[in-house]
């Protein structure tokens, strides 16, 4: 089982998918957020086959202003995107529930299945799980007929 200190720094950037994994069903789903939340992007699925030093700086550059995702809002049961060249909520809208996620424990779920999205956006899930004290860490899904799949793991700090 993965262990994380609650105090010290960790780069969950050099972080495999199955590491990534195993430390998020370790996870509780702790106090669900409210307000806008800080993300960052840092593990793309099916990039592993790169040596990690390179996915380490392809992963800075995509915290750069390069990448237009600056995070996510909570608001009661429902929530949405922030990009940098739009002001406030902007794409990708979700509502927000706890449920059993994709590994069969509970998690926050934001589920973009909702009529105001594109529907290529609509087979999105997310899942949060509380990391440490205003801090979440998230896995992007994609909903297929089969079941899903992780595009992507991400944080979300408390502002």
């Amino acid at each position: 089982m993965t262990q994380i200190s609650l105090t010290t720094p960790i780069q969950l950037s050099d972080w495999r998918d199955q590491e990534l994994a195993d430390l998020f069903a370790t996870l509780p789903v702790g106090a669900a957020p409210s307000g806008h939340l800080h993300g960052k992007l840092f593990a793309v699925h099916g990039l592993t086959f790169l040596p990690r030093p390179l996915a380490r700086g392809l992963y800075a550059l995509l915290s750069t202003p390069l990448n237009p995702w600056r995070g996510k809002s909570f608001s009661n049961d429902k929530g949405s995107n922030h990009l940098l060249w739009l002001n406030g909520p902007a794409l990708g809208h979700y509502h927000i529930s706890q449920q059993t996620g994709a590994d069969g424990q509970h998690s926050l779920w934001l589920d973009y299945n909702v009529e105001r999205n594109p529907a290529l956006l609509r087979r999105i899930r997310g899942e949060a799980r509380q990391l440490r004290k205003d801090q979440w860490l998230c896995r992007m899904l994609w909903q297929t007929d089969r079941g899903q799949t992780t595009l992507l793991w991400f944080t979300l700090q408390g502002e």
